[in-house]
């Protein structure tokens, strides 16, 4: 007697005659755990919930992903791989042939991937959600998904070396940091900015969010040194003089 799809095997195909279902389930699954993954982070969600919500059976995340985090790792790279490709795109377009790019050149190449107008927007707001809801242990224990955007980071941090020598790498990564968690706070959390705007600010308006965080970026970027690192700088090279 044939198993149930309710006791299939984790580990045994899909019968001839449920292929072609099963691909949709799985495509199914995939769409549903995007959705649940960005509006309710990866802890906050359950394989049993991701299939309700695809209207699939529980053993089919098993079968298809092996479980919870390589479904999370699959949604995350269809986001991820392409911004990261777009992103490297655009620094080489504005460093290539010996450029010098200013700060602003390298923010743009960092910020339209997340939010040019003419991109999806539903998929874009979707990625920094998904972005968002990375957990540290998340990033801790999975060093593929972290890898995606670890190359594109390195790559930005040493541009904006380049253009801006008096500061320390490790400022540059704190105020990458501090840029990026304010986009993502703001597509994620729009409410509390509508809110105390009474409706003028919008995060969902991609475009208006551009507008405010380039120069704000910008800015951020060009601002001197941290005292403490100047001290310790001097500290180190007591004969040299900052400038």
């Amino acid at each position: 007697m044939m198993q149930s799809a309710a006791k299939m095997d984790r580990t045994a195909p899909p019968s001839t005659e449920n292929r072609e279902l099963g691909s949709t389930a799985k495509d199914r699954l995939l769409q549903s755990a995007e959705t649940l993954f960005s509006s309710k982070g990866f802890h906050e969600v359950s394989v049993r919930e991701i299939a309700a919500h695809a209207g699939v059976n529980p053993a089919l995340v098993a079968y298809y992903f092996r479980g919870k985090q390589a479904l999370f790792n699959e949604v995350y790279r269809s986001h991820a791989a392409p911004l990261v490709r777009e992103a490297l795109q655009r620094l080489k377009a504005v460093t290539e042939k010996g450029r010098k790019p200013s700060v602003e050149d390298i923010m743009k190449a960092w910020l339209l991937p997340w939010l040019q107008p003419e991109n999806d927007l539903q998929a874009r707001t979707i990625h920094l959600r998904v972005t968002a809801n990375l957990s540290h242990e998340r990033w801790e224990y999975n060093k593929k998904v972290a890898g995606y955007m670890q190359r594109s980071h390195n790559a930005f941090i040493e541009a904006l070396h380049a253009c801006l020598p008096r500061l320390t790498k490790e400022t540059l990564i704190w105020r990458l940091h501090f840029v990026m968690g304010a986009l993502v706070f703001g597509i994620r959390q729009p409410a509390s900015l509508i809110a105390l705007s009474g409706g003028r600010c919008n995060p969902d308006d991609l475009d208006a969010t551009f507008d405010q965080i380039l120069p704000y970026a910008v800015a951020g970027f060009c601002a001197p040194e941290s005292v403490r690192n100047t001290t310790q700088k001097q500290k180190k090279n007591p004969g040299k003089q900052t400038m």
